[in-house]
């Protein structure tokens, strides 16, 4: 990903506010274009600056740019170098996640809302155990998001709400993580109200399951009688 991104941002883009400007449209591997895109409007439409050209993202899969003759001729000597000699493709991040609810609850009639844990969560739920002692697990939010390394991406649910933006370091993910889960139960239909939510920057190893945290419920909810915890897995 690194080579691709020094060889768009290397343009040097000269840019001359009485120069004509022109269309032209580039075709580009898939597994470039995203990040090709994102890289031209950076350069060509800077946030608080004079734009120094136009760039659009065609349904056909093609880059559209709007700019001078020397402009275009250097976004043409980017493509053609990566056509030549092909930059390392992005890696590919597939993260999961759950909303776990502890509960003390001694029978099945008490026992809160939710799913059964899945098996893979074993490991996890028992260190739980042991640092909260005897609790009932149900998950009441899962969700799973896949980006590639570098690029955010989001799911939003009715219930279960994730953000993220991972970048990979051979086995090592760095990641920024935003959760947030809410419910409807006693509410009127359309309500809903935050029940637990975090934001946070993290390290993960391939193939861990990690507990980022923990938010207790609100008392009023009596249907959920204890913490979330909130997990995370890097798939393999």
């Amino acid at each position: 990903m690194s080579h691709l991104r020094l060889a768009a941002i290397t343009l040097a883009l000269l840019i001359s506010s009485a120069a004509r400007a022109d269309l032209r449209t580039y075709d580009v591997d898939p597994q470039y274009r995203d990040e090709l895109y994102n890289a031209l409007r950076r350069i060509l439409e800077p946030q608080g600056q004079p734009t120094n050209g136009r760039v659009q993202l065609l349904p056909s899969g093609q880059i559209l740019v709007n700019a001078d003759t020397p402009t275009l001729q250097q976004v043409e000597q980017v493509l053609q170098a990566l056509r030549t000699k092909p930059a390392p493709a992005a890696p590919r991040v597939s993260l999961r996640y759950w909303a776990v609810l502890g509960s003390r609850a001694q029978n099945a009639a008490d026992a809160p809302a939710g799913a059964p844990p899945p098996a893979v969560l074993n490991d996890a739920l028992s260190e739980l155990r042991r640092l909260h002692g005897d609790l009932t697990f149900r998950v009441i939010g899962t969700a799973a998001v896949a980006t590639n390394s570098g690029q955010p991406g989001e799911i939003a649910g009715t219930a279960f709400s994730v953000e993220q933006t991972a970048y990979v370091l051979g086995d090592t993910l760095n990641a920024a993580i935003s959760m947030k889960l809410t419910s409807g139960y006693g509410l009127p239909i359309g309500q809903t109200v935050e029940i637990g939510s975090l934001s946070l920057r993290t390290t993960l190893e391939r193939g861990e399951f990690v507990v980022l945290g923990e938010s207790q419920v609100l008392s009023s909810l009596q249907k959920y009688d204890g913490p979330v915890f909130f997990i995370v897995h890097w798939e393999e």
